[in-house]
């Protein structure tokens, strides 16, 4: 927290929530794609403006910004139902005149009118008739109208719900996504004593491959591995990008056993990838990931899981990486 902000006070960054957020986040290094570009943004002007501070924010924490894309088709439906009852109440208007109208024409109607005043009623019928049919044809149409713009509000609002959950570079579940699954998912352990493993993988060595061969190739690789795990776990609960190299993988009705083979699979089937870097066709060399393997234990909460799982992870790269380590049990008191 001090050295968050200490470094907003060396760059002369107001300490609003959203800056601090960017900068404890930063000074975290929990979010290496934040990293890299404050990094590049710091690198090119040597500070780091207010606004550049909100564009990140906005960039790399969406809820705020979802909750503006919510209030704004809630804004916009509200002034198309407006509308629409606008457009009904002129018509029952025109409708109760037109209505008044006729009535008139028809006390009109007697047995001595002669033949003009005939004539003239029939025009004033045909034309009423005409304004009637024009009334109601107008409704038609803009009722139709409406139900389209009501289909494209409902469109964007699945695309704002899905985006808020999607991580854009692999197009897995994010971090909100895996948060709201996790606790879902350990409540119902809790409730059922339901199976429930997590496994969470970190790439080998993927901070020296960035700075050998950049980041559009760094994100190749994060977009392989993330294919590699969908296609071989279609059905599961979750793949989720954790936070920059790093993968989480719920699976609910799993033993541990079961997710140690399923982690121990992917680890070979990504050892096994022959990547070449697309511009130059340039060997990459054996991309590996280590896993961490944990099964929840009832009572513990998604936290102590998610440590425990971490701690697996730092053992298997210790052991030498490419490899699947066990969590060890939780303490609880």
């Amino acid at each position: 927290m001090r050295l968050a902000i200490s470094m907003m006070k060396k760059h002369s960054i107001a300490t609003t929530p959203a800056n601090y957020a960017v900068w404890f986040e930063y000074v975290s290094g929990n979010n290496a794609d934040l990293m890299r570009a404050m990094d590049d943004v710091l690198a090119q002007h040597g500070s780091l403006t207010d606004q550049q501070s909100k564009q990140l924010y906005e960039q790399f924490f969406d809820r705020e910004k979802d909750r503006s894309t919510l209030l704004q088709i809630r804004k916009e439906l509200g002034n198309l139902l407006k509308q629409v009852l606008n457009v009904v109440y002129s018509g029952v208007n025109s409708s109760d005149n037109s209505h008044y109208q006729l009535q008139q024409t028809l006390q009109r109607l007697q047995p001595d009118i002669s033949r003009q005043q005939l004539n003239d009623l029939i025009q004033e019928v045909l034309i009423e008739t005409r304004l009637i049919a024009s009334a109601g044809e107008a409704i038609s149409n803009r009722l139709n109208v409406a139900v389209n713009e009501v289909e494209d509000l409902k469109k964007l609002l699945e695309t704002s719900r899905r985006e808020a959950n999607i991580d854009m570079l692999t197009g897995l579940a994010n971090r909100k996504a895996l948060d709201d699954s996790l606790t879902r998912l350990t409540q119902q352990a809790d409730h059922n004593g339901m199976d429930l493993a997590v496994l969470l993988c970190d790439m080998d060595s993927f901070n020296a491959l960035n700075e050998k061969h950049g980041q559009p190739v760094g994100d190749q690789v994060l977009r392989m591995v993330a294919e590699t795990m969908q296609n071989s776990l279609k059905g599961r609960d979750l793949i989720a990008r954790y936070g920059g190299e790093e993968f989480v993988i719920l699976l609910s009705d799993t033993t541990l056993a079961n997710a140690k083979m399923i982690a121990e699979n992917l680890r070979a089937e990504i050892a096994g990838k022959h990547l070449r870097r697309k511009d130059t066709q340039e060997p990459l060399g054996m991309i590996t990931v280590s896993f961490g393997v944990a099964r929840y234990t009832a009572g513990e909460g998604s936290d102590s899981l998610m440590q425990r799982v971490d701690r697996a992870v730092f053992m298997a790269k210790k052991n030498g990486r490419n490899s699947v380590c066990e969590a060890p049990p939780p303490v609880i008191f």
